[in-house]
């Protein structure tokens, strides 16, 4: 028969083993979680400056900081002594009260309100008074999105990213919603005259004849490049050509005067002395633009162009139609206004 007192023996004894173990599951959980491991990093937060800013407005956006700077877990957040003003303060002001605190980092938020904008600065300190964290953000109109910015450059800090890219769904600003504001372009509309030089044309003597033209043109200009539309006509003797052109150049100054770089993709119908054909005709294009920066300008272009289809010679009683693929030489002049 198993005495009462062993029974209870026995008990006392499982119940300690199964204590035992909780508690090495216990500590064998908080050694793998790096959240529970970790310790936060005390750290004082001073009063907010700002410039333009209600100290209403200053002591709300410290509350909110202090906030955000909690929820990380990786900090310990203690409030330093005084109130908000319109002077930063300086880094040795900052360290001598995080050392006053027994704090490790001492943190300054600032405020500069312009205008309809507000930019927000946060800077981290360390005991040494090297700078740890910096950056910025603005808000434009009133403080509806400063919870959101501070959240932001809290966010940043602690994954080590720009606060501009560390936008997450629900800490885009309304200002990032709204369309970028893009420059204008300046454009010109204007006359060109032409002449093309081809060579290896379809023409039964083989001679190389001059094509004359004329057409019109508009010019974009986005300051770093440049970019044109073009519809010509032309013609002499058995040549015609139509096209329009589409072209893309590099200015090489930002001057009234500068040189430009790039090329041009054409299509339509030529014929050189042949029976004609239609295609794509493609042209580096070496150009001057004088009277960049004003409402008149002149332009003179010196382009190689090379057609991607070829013309057959015209079928002529006995002769063996041939097709030859044109290229050759442009020059240009025009005037935009």
């Amino acid at each position: 028969m198993v005495n009462p007192g062993q029974i209870c023996q026995l008990s006392v004894r499982t119940s300690r083993r199964l204590l035992v173990l909780a508690a090495s599951v216990a500590v064998l959980l908080a050694g793998s979680s790096p959240a529970l491991a970790q310790s936060s990093m005390p750290v004082v937060l001073l009063p907010a400056s700002g410039l333009n800013v209600s100290p209403g407005i200053l002591d709300a956006a410290r509350d909110l900081l202090k906030d955000h700077l909690q929820r990380t877990g990786r900090y310990t957040v203690l409030t330093g002594p005084g109130a908000s003003s319109t002077e930063e303060p300086t880094a040795a002001a900052a360290v001598e009260q995080a050392n006053a605190a027994h704090a490790q980092q001492a943190m300054v938020l600032r405020l500069t309100h312009l205008g309809t904008s507000t930019r927000v600065r946060f800077t981290v300190y360390t005991l040494s008074g090297q700078v740890a964290y910096w950056d910025s953000m603005a808000i434009s109109g009133g403080p509806g999105d400063m919870d959101v910015v501070l959240e932001r450059l809290v966010h940043a800090m602690v994954i080590g990213r720009p606060v501009r890219d560390s936008a997450e769904l629900e800490t885009v600003t309304s200002d990032e919603m709204n369309t970028l504001n893009r420059r204008n372009a300046n454009k010109t509309f204007g006359l060109h005259l032409f002449t093309l030089l081809p060579f290896n044309t379809a023409t039964p003597t083989g001679k190389v004849a001059a094509v004359p033209g004329g057409g019109l043109f508009w010019l974009y200009d986005a300051r770093s490049w440049m970019a044109d539309i073009a519809v010509d006509i032309g013609g002499q003797g058995g040549n015609f050509l139509i096209d329009v052109a589409l072209g893309a150049y590099y200015p090489f100054s930002r001057a009234d005067f500068t040189p430009y770089l790039g090329g041009k993709v054409k299509y339509g119908y030529f014929r050189f002395g042949g029976d004609g054909s239609a295609g794509v005709s493609l042209e580096p294009t070496f150009g001057l633009l004088l009277g960049r920066t004003s409402s008149v300008q002149v332009r003179a272009e010196l382009g190689y162009f090379v057609d991607t289809f070829q013309e057959a010679t015209k079928d002529v009683a006995g002769a063996t139609p041939t097709d030859h693929l044109a290229h050759g030489l442009e020059l240009a002049v025009g005037i935009g206004f």
